[in-house]
């Protein structure tokens, strides 16, 4: 009897050290999934791109929050030329949120006959996803962006109207040339352009002065003409 009673009891000690480990290993599993990442917000841009990014994303879902690389993420982010900054939130247990900032649309260029948006970044940028932007400035020759970004600085900071501008011109020399919509040209130097552009916008802020041709490319002498 006693032995029935033993035996008894060490299958009731088997059952409930079954029943705990698989309770304990459910247990772990609920709590293993509950960091797993399931949601990502994309936040910053027109609804469309934020929709396109968060679906490029999507590969990081399921991931143990804990174990994410944001490095991952911001490898992803870079690949997207039009994005002048970002912002990575992590919200435990399962979400991340993705703050974006477009880049300013400065002009527009021509490269390998296809033609590219110039961002504020300092980039090239697919013109097929911003093709709202029409009335920029026209940059023609092989020019690094920087380059361009220090002359439309200069441009804001003397307080030319950059609305006014059509083209741009840069040059293998180094110098470069701004059309107006007035159809005024100014030929600049390669040095001291700051002046020179100063120089400029008094002469076409002078209603006695029609010219069609501003000419300061050397050093102290201004050529006004009418070609």
């Amino acid at each position: 009897m006693h032995q029935f009673i033993g035996k008894k009891k060490y299958i009731l000690f088997i059952f409930l050290f079954f029943l705990t480990s698989i309770n304990s290993q459910i247990f772990v599993e609920k709590k293993d999934s509950l960091y797993d990442l399931n949601h990502i917000e994309v936040v910053g841009l027109n609804e469309k791109l934020n929709m396109e990014i968060k679906k490029n994303l999507n590969f990081v879902k399921e991931m143990n929050i804990f174990f994410l690389d944001k490095e991952i993420l911001e490898d992803q982010i870079n690949k997207y030329n039009f994005i002048e900054s970002y912002n990575i939130s992590i919200l435990y247990p399962s979400k991340i949120i993705i703050k974006l900032k477009q880049t300013k649309i400065l002009g527009k260029t021509y490269k390998d006959n296809e033609v590219y948006l110039i961002g504020s970044n300092g980039k090239f940028i697919d013109i097929k996803k911003f093709n709202q932007y029409k009335n920029l400035p026209i940059v023609y020759g092989k020019f690094n962006p920087d380059k361009f970004i220090f002359l439309k600085n200069i441009i804001y900071e003397i307080n030319l109207n950059y609305n006014d501008i059509k083209e741009i011109f840069f040059y293998p020399s180094g110098r470069s040339d701004i059309k107006t919509i007035d159809g005024v040209l100014i030929k600049l130097p390669i040095n001291n352009v700051k002046e020179a552009l100063i120089k400029a916008n008094k002469i076409m802020n002078n209603k006695n002065l029609k010219n069609n041709v501003i000419d300061l490319r050397v050093s102290n002498q201004l050529i006004l003409s009418n070609e």
